[in-house]
């Protein structure tokens, strides 16, 4: 961000005040300004702004985390390691240690002795700060979401980590819903089938598949394996117009469940003889 003097007579100096905006910025920094003048004698000029932020802490081995199903996060904590940047004054005290999501769980213990380094965390010395991370129960999809504590410091009274998580659906459906196409030999009968995928850390026995409709019949092949064909038969025989031609069909898992709209593909039917 930059202010200037505009009017600058012929022969006199003029003002240029720039500020650059450090938060969430640690390390050399470079920004430029360009500045254009009616003067025909000068082309515009370019300016380097160049700066090194110094906050009051480092976390390492990154400032930010990944969290995901097969990653530490869930099962196992993951750590980061906090540390006083060496040109700051005072003593570092992690306090007020908060999650913006409440199935993020956040921790901080101090160091007291030197600790070696370990998956990635370098080795420790009395006076860091240990956080540990953890996701419980964390939604299907992708999160953004934050820890945030204090420091007790006053360069960076304050720090915020991002935290992204990444949780896969306890099953995923190739396609999402199914679309039963009747042969015209056979208008009363149709069949198709989805690829069934269970997550890695699911037991495939426990996966239950159910229909709302007993027109429509479901069956699994081969059974109990992590990725496996679902097959839909739909029968509207004998049922006249009054056979359902949609459903949705339940892959459960415990209290989980994913469910797949089924329907038979009405203008077949109308076609057929």
């Amino acid at each position: 961000m930059a202010s200037f003097d505009e009017v600058v007579p012929p022969g006199k100096a003029g003002n240029i005040k720039a500020s650059i905006h450090t938060a969430n910025y640690k390390g050399p920094i470079g920004k430029s300004i360009t500045v254009i003048s009616d003067d025909p004698t000068q082309g515009s000029i370019a300016i380097s702004v160049l700066a090194k932020i110094v906050g009051s802490v480092e976390i390492l081995p990154y400032p930010a985390l990944q969290l995901g199903r097969t990653r530490k996060g869930f099962d196992t904590p993951a750590m980061l390691l906090v540390r006083k940047d060496p040109t700051e004054q005072g003593t570092l005290e992690v306090e007020e240690l908060k999650a913006s999501a409440p199935w993020l769980n956040a921790s901080a213990r101090k160091v007291r002795a030197e600790e070696p380094a370990v998956e990635g965390i370098p080795a420790a010395v009395p006076g860091d700060v240990m956080l540990s991370v953890q996701a419980a129960a964390a939604p299907a999809g992708t999160s953004v979401v934050n820890v945030t504590f204090k420091t007790g410091l006053t360069r960076e009274p304050q720090v915020t980590i991002p935290v992204t998580v990444t949780v896969q659906p306890v099953v995923t459906v190739q396609p999402s819903d199914l679309i039963l196409n009747p042969v015209p030999n056979e208008p009363e009968g149709a069949s198709g089938e989805v690829l069934v995928s269970v997550r890695e850390d699911i037991d495939p026995k426990s996966v239950k598949v159910v229909s709302d409709a007993p027109a429509f019949a479901v069956r699994v092949d081969p059974p109990g394996e992590r990725a496996f064909r679902l097959f839909v038969d739909w029968s509207g025989k004998g049922k006249g117009k009054s056979a359902p031609t949609s459903t949705f069909v339940h892959i459960r898992v415990g209290a989980e469940s994913v469910d797949v709209p089924v329907r038979v593909n009405l203008a077949r039917v109308e076609q057929a003889p």
